[in-house]
């Protein structure tokens, strides 16, 4: 490893056992360069079957052929060429041949764009026709019935154009609020722990906001949440562009309301939405423990907000290298049974895993790959806890997408993001599970337990105070009411009250503000999902960890079956149903027992 202060090793100085082998998708450039020009060439052919889907059943099917033929091999380039590029983004060359591969996708978009709506023209019998006359198309039932449930909410093609058009302005709201979040916003100078005066950021402040010095806790608190105020009422003027924008498209497209208009695409049930803010509503009086053991903790006679997000036990955190790691993780996997092991096995072996940090890499990590490629894996290895976890989380993304593709034709082999963060949060609840049950050194467990409790309070508990505060000034936007800085500070401020409860105190001129510096709620009720996927890995995980077989092949059903259902319907195939509260009400009792944990140790 590099010391802190050294040098980046450039990437042809590591270990080839810890880069990631891209060969398995293209022996080299020249064989990318041939796969780019030959989709090329095909496009004009696959603009020319606009106008032949209700010919025949066997010119549907080769249609849809035809296009997924080229669509995969697109995948593979892209793939590819952004992978090639993240290894060294000082690489001019392939900067510039991955630009040239998302110029090719927009034009393959672009030619057989006309597809879906020519699909939906086909009236449903005569659908039903076609795939009587031809059985291959009997795989896609799920795939047509995706599309036409759409129907009623498609418009005619005059005004499905409008409402493209429509949609390039529509992104204003968040193109404004990114340009100042990135680019305009200035924060002050704070002091540190070693008493420098240094230029706060957004790195920083993620960092200072869980310093054990208050004092820095609470500067950097101060001058993050000012630097967003001082700009609230354009913000709050932002904000509500953005809700109208959405109750526009609502209501253009019919859809009840905005909740229902954004749940659509994933065929999820708005009853999932409303079980998730009700459940964790009513039992709150957890979530209300761990905000008063944080201050018994912390030994602190008034706990603000800008103490939430310190670690009770940093003392206590641990490491492990990346060779002690993988050993770990695979033990950590046994309930999964051995295949899965031996497959996660192979992958570390194989070239799946990109470990090290080298000048000009990609910071962050993520899994990559797709129908016709391995799962491969980007970290940037620093051996901290939290890399461990992230490589368990990367794993699970990885294993669903290569136990999909193994089980499912192409058209399915994919899956939406309601179920793909089940999977690698799954994987991260074993690893918990199994660091917890083979460790005996106090100080650990105390660190792991608030480590597990700081993961479900961000993940599940914030989240869904997040989907409430979205949930209610979309609704004020569907009533006509427009929302101004102080609407939205005060329901953001009863909201923090609600959810961490009498123990908390919250700052009456800034802790209004928090809702400003969230990126989350130009998302569209996006942020939910992560308290879903949390709550069903959860409810998942114990049922497999308590179980045997059964439990353990349900869950890698869930797994195998990519998107040939719908997500709700899919995480139904491990016995957990996402519309009652039972998922919800798992974690809770999780949570709670964490607390009792961290009590018994502290005595």
């Amino acid at each position: 490893m590099a010391k802190p202060n050294a040098a980046l090793a450039e990437r042809h100085e590591i270990e080839d056992r810890f880069k990631w082998k891209l060969e398995l998708i293209f022996a080299d450039w020249d064989s990318w360069e041939e796969c780019f020009a030959a989709v090329e060439a095909a496009l004009p052919g696959l603009a020319a079957r606009q106008g032949t889907l209700a010919e025949s059943g066997p010119s549907l099917l080769a249609t849809i052929e035809a296009i997924h033929t080229e669509q995969r091999q697109l995948e593979r380039a892209l793939v590819f060429a952004g992978m090639k590029s993240d290894e060294d983004t000082r690489i001019g060359e392939n900067t510039a041949r991955k630009g040239r591969i998302s110029s090719l996708a927009v034009r393959f978009a672009e030619a057989v764009s006309w597809f879906e709506s020519e699909l939906l023209e086909i009236a449903p019998e005569r659908l039903t026709e076609l795939v009587t006359e031809e059985p291959g198309l009997a795989v896609y039932e799920h795939f047509f019935h995706n599309i036409h449930r759409g129907r009623e909410h498609t418009l005619s093609a005059e005004q499905e154009a409008l409402l493209a058009s429509a949609g390039l302005m529509a992104r204003g709201a968040t193109q404004v609020f990114n340009a100042f979040d990135n680019a305009d916003l200035k924060f002050s100078d704070i002091t540190d722990e070693d008493g420098a005066t240094v230029a706060l950021t957004k790195a920083r402040y993620y960092k200072f906001i869980k310093s054990q010095n208050r004092t820095v806790r609470q500067a950097a608190f101060t001058g993050f949440l000012d630097a967003y105020g001082a700009m609230k009422n354009t913000l709050a003027a932002n904000m509500d562009a953005n809700v109208k924008n959405h109750v526009f498209f609502a209501e253009a497209r019919k859809h009840e309301g905005t909740l229902e208009a954004a749940l659509h695409p994933d065929g999820v049930p708005p009853a999932v939405f409303h079980s998730l803010i009700d459940t964790v509503s009513d039992h709150l009086a957890t979530v209300h423990r761990y905000t008063a053991l944080k201050k018994r903790v912390l030994g602190l006679a008034e706990l603000r907000e800008f103490d939430l997000a310190v670690p009770l036990f940093g003392e206590g955190e641990f490491k492990f290298d990346y060779d002690a790691a993988c050993t770990m993780l695979l033990d950590a996997f046994k309930p999964l049974g051995e295949e899965y092991r031996q497959t996660v096995a192979s992958g570390i072996k194989g070239g799946w895993i990109d470990v090290h940090e080298n000048a000009g890499k990609r910071s962050g990590g993520y899994s990559n790959g797709v129908y016709d490629t391995p799962p491969f894996i980007l970290l940037n290895w620093a051996e901290q806890l939290g890399d461990t976890f992230t490589l368990a989380h990367e794993l699970g993304h990885s294993m669903h997408s290569w136990l999909a593709a193994r089980h499912q034709p192409y058209v399915y082999g994919d899956y939406p993001i309601f179920t793909a963060e089940v999977a690698s949060t799954f994987n991260e609840l074993l690893v918990m599970d199994h660091l917890l049950k083979t460790s005996d050194d106090p100080q650990r467990k105390l660190y792991l337990l608030d480590y597990h409790l700081s993961q479900i309070n961000n993940t599940v508990f914030r989240q869904t105070m997040f989907a409430e505060f979205e949930h209610r000034i979309h609704k004020l936007g569907e009533e006509g009411q427009t929302l101004t800085a102080d609407s939205l500070g005060e329901l953001y401020q009863e909201l923090l009250c609600k959810y961490w409860g009498p123990e908390a105190i919250f700052d009456p001129e800034r802790s209004p503000l928090t809702w400003t510096r969230i990126p989350h709620f130009f998302y569209n009720y996006y942020v939910y999902q992560y308290a879903t996927a949390y709550s069903a890995a959860v409810a998942l995980s114990r049922k497999v960890l308590a179980g045997g077989e059964r439990d353990r092949e349900q869950y890698l059903a869930i797994l195998r079956s990519g998107c040939s259902r719908y997500p709700v319907e899919t995480i139904l195939l491990g016995g957990v149903d996402m519309a009652t509260s039972r998922p919800m009400t798992d974690v809770i009792g999780l949570f709670g027992s964490l607390i009792d944990q961290v009590e018994d140790l502290l005595g």
